[in-house]
């Protein structure tokens, strides 16, 4: 289980599989993540982690960590999938990358489509996997590599 409590402190706990469910509901009530063990890096990762503490209440207890564990934690639960660049605004589609920004003055930001209704796009933020989706018109986004105009020719 990790992830960031209502003071913004970075935390993290590993559990043994027979506290799996209960451990799944605290995370729902501590607005936490909860991470399967699988592979070598991240059962070496786990393995690093406090034992985690489940109340009565339901609450649990789940140390600070470094944030340099937390960002590993995050890249391991969301790996970032191999890029797919539209061609053109018309040629957006689920799974593209493109630059999005919440309104001005915010900047623009990696994100990738994760659904699409005719013109209207929702995006995931790749560096704030937890914030919410941003719902924007196609074009609202930036390219990240537009592909050049065909010269046009002259009869």
């Amino acid at each position: 289980m990790f992830g960031a409590d209502e003071a913004n402190k970075l935390r993290a706990a590993s559990f043994t599989a027979d506290q799996v469910e209960l451990a799944t509901k605290a995370a729902e009530l501590m607005k936490l993540r909860v991470l399967k063990v699988e592979g070598p890096e991240l059962t070496e990762l786990a393995a690093r982690l406090e034992p985690g503490r489940i109340y009565a209440s339901g609450h649990g207890f789940v140390p600070p960590i470094r944030p340099s564990i937390y960002e590993r934690l995050s890249e391991l639960a969301d790996p970032k999938p191999a890029p797919s660049l539209p061609r053109s605004w018309d040629d957006i589609e689920i799974g593209h990358f493109v630059l999005g920004t919440e309104g001005p003055g915010e900047g623009y930001w990696e994100a990738i489509v994760v659904a699409k209704d005719n013109d209207m796009l929702t995006l995931k933020f790749l560096d704030y996997p937890d914030d919410p989706r941003l719902v924007c018109h196609r074009s609202a986004v930036a390219l990240l590599k537009p592909t050049a105009a065909e010269p046009s020719t002259a009869a």
